[in-house]
């Protein structure tokens, strides 16, 4: 990937993470918030329910009530009482302070500031006196203090694991995007070029005949419709490829003979072969090699094979089919030429490239046969050979129950090839 791809991927997922941790920001602040009021909102509940539960106490018995009233044995908030006297003052009972007369008619529970401090109060009139019971809410504050300053240290922890782990998963998964997006643009500007070129060619043809006599115009037609007939066949391979790209799964599969198609391949080029001087030979076992293909596609794999290794032969051609290790089969094709050099041999199933100057292909023969391959799940040997020239391999697993055996198995129902 180029650098300004790289650039422009880790923008988008910066921007992304970003994004997304605002997102949770808000969402946590929320879940937060509700939490926060919901333990203030416990914490006063269960308050309140002590000092409704002593009051209960007080009204049976007064005197015994009074007495439970002891820090020292006070495991929670200590627990302050005053008496309502029978002109209206509230008496405090021990350590509790000292109680405005307006807070000793109280008879739900209410929050108020006690001594400086704030506390929940609950009274009760009984007969002409009554009790006023309350609990510092101090301790309660501290725990919740506690509950915020947690969420203060946890809540932007969380938040830069969200961003760094957003920011991750935005690379990891934007990165085979931002390539498909490139090799779109490649595809498409390569394309371009290749069209351009014909339709250049037309261009001059037709502007020379029209500015020239008659006898111009026949050489003229001819070579334009020589670029029309280049032009179809790279729009045919160009919607071939698109089809494949953009279906998922293959042709209906069947059981096919690899030797077969090995001999089929010698008979249909040895004619072309021969227009060029050239020599095909097929190579294949008395017994068959049965795999599981679309027929379809192994004919255009094996005429793109064919054919790119008649632009490069000097005097032969060989296919050959042949059983090799742990149930596989083997299709190749070899020539004599130049071979491949190494700086090449990365690039040779990419669309539009050409390895060589000569012969008219668009550069899209090799990654058609690229395409067919990891459809049908096989896998390309591609080598040098020491005597000079390229062999391209292609290995298949054989159909089930049909390593090799007699010419009738070919009618055998397919299975499912095994896997690579």
């Amino acid at each position: 990937m180029s650098a300004p791809a790289r650039s422009h991927l880790r923008r988008r997922a910066l921007r992304t993470a970003a994004l997304a941790t605002a997102l949770v920001a808000v969402g946590l602040c929320g879940v937060l918030t509700a939490t926060d009021v919901l333990v203030s909102h416990n914490l006063t509940a269960a308050i309140d329910g002590r000092l409704s539960q002593w009051m209960a106490q007080a009204t049976a018995q007064p005197t015994a009530s009074l007495a439970m009233i002891d820090p020292d044995h006070d495991f929670d908030e200590p627990l302050l009482a005053w008496v309502i006297q029978a002109d209206g003052r509230c008496q405090p009972v021990g350590t509790a302070p000292a109680l405005r007369s307006g807070l000793c008619v109280a008879t739900a529970p209410i929050t108020a500031d006690v001594a400086g401090n704030s506390f929940r109060l609950l009274g009760k009139r009984i007969g002409t006196g009554g009790f006023v019971v309350g609990v510092s809410l101090t301790p309660a504050g501290q725990q919740m203090g506690d509950l915020v300053l947690a969420e203060l240290v946890v809540g932007p922890l969380l938040l830069v694991l969200v961003f760094a782990g957003a920011l991750a998963v935005g690379s990891r998964v934007g990165g085979p995007l931002e390539r498909m997006r490139q090799r779109q643009l490649a595809f498409t500007a390569d394309a371009s070029h290749e069209l351009r070129t014909p339709l250049t060619v037309m261009q001059a043809e037709t502007s020379l005949a029209l500015s020239g006599d008659d006898r111009d115009l026949r050489p003229a037609l001819r070579r334009i419709n020589g670029e029309i007939g280049r032009m179809r066949r790279i729009v045919e391979d160009l919607l071939w490829l698109a089809r494949v790209d953009s279906e998922p799964g293959s042709p209906s599969a069947e059981l096919i003979d690899l030797g077969t198609a090995a001999r089929l391949a010698e008979e249909r080029f040895a004619s072309v072969m021969a227009t060029r001087s050239l020599t095909v030979t097929a190579l294949a076992p008395e017994s068959v090699l049965l795999v599981s293909l679309p027929a379809e596609w192994l004919d255009r794999l094996v005429g793109v094979l064919v054919d790119n290794a008649c632009r490069h032969a000097r005097t032969a051609v060989r296919v050959e089919a042949r059983a090799i290790e742990e149930g596989r089969a083997e299709f190749s094709v070899s020539d004599d030429g130049e071979g491949i050099p190494e700086a090449e041999l990365p690039l040779l199933f990419h669309r539009f490239h050409r390895g060589t100057s000569t012969g008219e292909g668009a550069g899209l023969g090799l990654a058609i046969a690229d395409s067919i391959v990891r459809a049908t799940q096989g896998r390309w040997r591609v080598t040098n050979l020491a005597g000079g020239g390229a062999r391209f391999a292609v290995v298949w697993p054989l159909g089930r129950g049909a390593s090799s055996g007699p010419a009738e198995l070919a009618a055998t129902t397919p299975g499912p090839p095994a896997a690579l």
